[in-house]
């Protein structure tokens, strides 16, 4: 709990209701999507404006109280776990969609708006239908576009429509001292001048600032579409597959991957009629110029066959095409089926490394006597292992955090990288020591204290902080100190 102090200060500038500080309801907000790492906030604060999160910062950097920016909460690394009775500033309520300039492609929005809320007004624009904005993480439908940014997040499309940094060209961002830093493109220009801060600032995850509005591209919708499913009795050959399509030059606008677990599950579920006994599933879309397709559709087609599919089912139907994406999007509803707690995790390999890889997780799960299924973006070889638990047996929580680790580890010693579009946080903080070498590191911390030379805002997440310690009290675990 804040100093009754600062809430009456903070009261002063927010109307009843944007200022939550009840136990009970500040018990939401211990954590994010990762849910081993928590710890309760001494407030949440809910502005709706640039100026009062102008005020807000300004009040609580003169208090030495952490301030952590938060969104609505659906990371996964626990980027947003406020330590040290720090204080949340939640942007959801700052949701208004400012402009949206068809003629130049162009949305100026605040940090609250929802992936899905944006590209449907656009939709109700006259010619709008023809345009989104592409960003496509699993959570669309919650996440905000300023906690896109802030992780750069990415998503299922990301193999063709990259991630979030490609799709903004502007910010407003509140700096620790309280300092409004405007920085990219001017609107209706696609190139920023000088240097690309808002390039810098994306998967900076909260911490050199908290992102209030931005300027981001809306793109063309493909007209047309062709959906493959390919299913295999090896995992090897799917994993195969998927390299062999890309390095015959095509480029899917989705590529993605179930294991044989994650189909079961999924097919007992909600009976979408997979294929028996399949080991892994890949689910490819292409899109573009209707008259090129089918030849396109033929050639990967034919590539899956050469690496032993076992069924192919092609299509260009709509309906069934929502449904097998619904089948993919489905995966988290079908595990919260089967297990009383997950956890995601997130790497990104080479694509000729993902058969190992997929081999070293099931060696690991057996290691540590756990449950392991994957669905992933096989595409961009974005990893995503499973690890069933239940969070009410600390050893099974220890277990999943080790080997958690051990997956990463190996991810990174095979020539991948730490995360692919979760980000650090908390989660992996221990590990950018192990992928990254001293001067690189120090310029990391060069790079935070530019923004925030005092630490004021999220210390302790994507950096080990001198201001925040956060400590592994037990293997694998991060609890604040």
């Amino acid at each position: 709990m804040i100093a009754a102090q600062l809430q009456a200060e903070l009261a002063g500038i927010l109307p009843a209701g944007d200022l939550m500080v009840d136990p009970s309801e500040l018990f939401v907000y211990e954590f994010d999507g990762f849910t081993i790492a928590r710890a309760r906030p001494g407030a949440v604060v809910f502005p709706t404006s640039t100026e009062q999160v102008v005020q807000i910062v300004k009040l609580l950097a003169a208090a030495g109280v952490q301030i952590v920016p938060r969104g609505t909460g659906t990371g996964l690394a626990g980027g947003c776990v406020a330590f040290e009775n720090g204080v949340i500033v939640s942007t959801s309520k700052m949701n208004r969609i400012h402009s949206i300039d068809l003629r130049n492609r162009v949305a100026d929005v605040e940090a609250g708006v929802r992936n899905t809320a944006l590209s449907d007004a656009v939709a109700q624009l006259p010619g709008g239908s023809a345009y989104h904005f592409a960003p496509d993480p699993s959570s669309q439908r919650a996440s905000t576009i300023g906690g896109n940014a802030a992780t750069n997040a990415g998503g299922i499309h990301t193999l063709k429509d990259f991630v979030s940094s490609n799709h903004v060209l502007g910010m407003e961002m509140v700096l620790a001292d309280g300092t409004i830093l405007r920085t990219g493109a001017a609107a209706g220009c696609y190139e920023s001048p000088a240097m690309d801060l808002p390039g810098l600032i994306c998967g900076s995850e909260g911490t050199f600032g908290i992102i209030t509005r931005l300027q981001v591209r809306l793109v063309p919708k493909a007209q047309g579409f062709r959906t493959i499913v390919a299913t295999f009795g090896r995992t090897a050959d799917a994993c195969h597959t998927v390299s062999k399509i890309i390095a015959d030059g095509h480029l899917p606008c989705a590529m993605e991957m179930l294991d044989g677990s994650m189909v079961r599950v999924i097919e007992d579920a909600f009976h979408f009629g997979f294929v028996e006994n399949t080991q892994a599933l890949v689910l490819i879309e292409v899109d573009g110029i209707e008259e090129l397709l089918d030849g396109q559709m033929k050639q990967i087609v034919a590539i899956c066959s050469f690496n032993n599919a076992t069924s192919l089912e092609t299509s260009a139907d709509p309906t069934r095409r929502a449904a097998l994406w619904k089948a993919r999007k489905s995966a988290f509803g079908a595990i919260g089926r089967i297990s009383h707690s997950y956890c995601t995790q997130d790497a990104c390999v080479p694509r000729s490394m993902l058969a190992s890889v997929l081999e070293k997780i099931d060696q690991i799960g057996r290691e540590y006597g756990l449950q392991i299924t994957n669905v992933f973006h096989a595409g961009d070889g974005n990893v995503h292992p499973i690890f069933l638990y239940d969070d009410r047996d600390e050893n099974e929580v220890q277990n999943t955090l080790r080997a958690a680790e051990k997956v990463l580890q190996y991810c990174i010693d095979v020539g991948g990288t730490v995360t692919g579009e979760h980000g650090v946080g908390i989660e992996k903080l221990h590990l950018m020591n192990y992928q990254f070498d001293r001067p690189t590191m120090d310029q990391f911390q060069r790079t935070k204290r530019a923004f925030d030379p005092d630490e004021r805002i999220n210390a302790g997440k994507l950096l080990p902080s001198e201001v925040v310690k956060v400590q592994i009290l037990k293997p694998g675990r991060h609890m604040p100190q």
